[in-house]
């Protein structure tokens, strides 16, 4: 496992480029397909649709929360030195062309959350291609790339200057955005007084968190985990999809390893990819997603790994094949820091090492195997035993009368 100390961020940075050695694994799992949010990938040609839509998006917000554009873009002003302070990189932008990028970026996506609430707000172009289910999905997923994003307190500021003064029946600007990726959010929380995370990739994060804080140690040794899912099952481990939906929650137990499903779609690389190095980045010592990835990178080396959690229902494959998800997990921890000093999953490992050294579970999981499978097997096996005794004794019984 590689483990790398970069340069400690500056104050208020939550907002990275992605690391180059990372990045050049999968350049586009980093880059938005559809919308550019923020300075990073601002003013690039294959995204200019989009800001045509912005600012659209901004002269119908300005109008239905009746603003002063002046007051406004005065009122961000106020915040630009404090934004700028949450980018890993220096900005090249002017002031002015800054706060209009600001502005029009983060107006976009509550405009966007809104017209998602009010479907009667849509206009023709809404229905006919933003909210359709591929060019959604799309936002969507651009909207939880590392290097596309906006600080969270910018949003939520100009979301209460907007319609503090003017009432209206919306929900909180944080109730949106947990609605907006809903997806994302299996443990289905609901935001708690005070909640706050830095952006929305954050967010996402958060959402795959563990309820309770799973305890994070290991012995400072290099974790050594050999064994892949089949050679697992050869050692009589047995794989079972977790009845709960607690994220990263892995059990060894009675030689049965209860994992939580795992939904493996097209997005899925970009998905972990961001949140890792997000996570390495802004929580060097919080290593939840690493680890989990890391732990299903031990799982995984060949397509029978895989096929033997499909059939479990640990993983639900919609990549294609099986040899498409063994090449995600085996390339996503690549210049990727894991400490194993903190390790979530280091007594796991050591407890399926100590399974596996134990010759009686390979033996046992022979007999289940091959003699044991089905109920015709065990009959034939039963059968061939009791054979095996009559003869026994009928030999056994002849010896005694030809002594007598």
């Amino acid at each position: 496992m590689l483990i790398e100390s970069g340069p400690p961020p500056s104050p208020g940075c939550c907002i990275y480029k992605v690391p180059r050695d990372i990045r050049l694994l999968n350049v586009a799992a980093y880059e938005p397909c559809v919308v550019s949010i923020g300075p990073f990938h601002h003013g690039k040609s294959n995204l200019k649709t989009m800001e045509e839509r912005k600012i659209h998006y901004f002269r119908s917000f300005v109008q239905r929360a009746n603003l002063d554009v002046d007051d406004l873009v005065n009122t961000v002003k106020e915040w630009e030195e404090e934004t700028r302070a949450s980018y890993g990189e220096k900005i090249e932008f002017s002031r002015d062309d800054f706060v209009l990028m600001i502005l029009f970026d983060g107006i976009f996506i509550i405009e966007l959350f809104l017209r998602k609430q009010f479907p009667q707000w849509r206009e023709d172009y809404d229905n006919k291609l933003t909210f359709q289910s591929g060019f959604f999905e799309n936002i969507n997923s651009d909207l939880i790339l590392l290097e596309n994003q906006l600080p969270f307190f910018v949003l939520k500021r100009i979301f209460n200057y907007a319609f503090q003064r003017h009432p209206v029946n919306f929900l909180p600007l944080i109730d949106l955005t947990f609605l907006f990726f809903s997806s994302y959010n299996t443990r289905d929380m609901r935001p708690e007084p005070g909640f706050e995370r830095e952006h929305f990739l954050d967010f996402v994060r958060t959402f795959r968190l563990p309820s309770n804080s799973m305890t994070q140690h290991g012995s400072g040794a290099k974790v050594e985990f050999r064994p892949g899912a089949k050679e697992l099952h050869k050692a009589g481990v047995e794989f079972k999809k977790a009845s709960s939906e607690r994220p990263f929650h892995i059990h060894f137990e009675n030689s049965i390893l209860e994992l939580p499903c795992l939904n493996l779609y097209d997005d899925t690389e970009s998905y972990f990819r961001n949140l890792m190095v997000f996570e390495q980045c802004h929580y060097p010592n919080d290593s939840h997603i690493r680890d989990y990835v890391a732990f299903m990178d031990f799982l995984i080396n060949t397509t029978e790994d895989v096929d033997l959690l499909v059939q479990s229902g640990v993983i639900e494959n919609n990549l294609g094949d099986a040899a498409a998800v063994a090449t995600l997990f085996n390339s996503l921890c690549k210049n990727i820091t894991i400490d194993d000093s903190r390790f979530s999953y280091a007594s796991l490992c050591e407890e399926l090492n100590a399974h596996c050294k134990f010759l009686w579970h390979h033996w046992k999981a022979i007999l289940r195997r091959d003699y044991f499978s089905n109920p015709w097997r065990t009959a034939a096996t039963i059968a061939a035993i009791m054979l095996l005794v009559l003869t026994l004794v009928q030999t056994i019984c002849s010896i005694i009368s030809l002594r007598k």
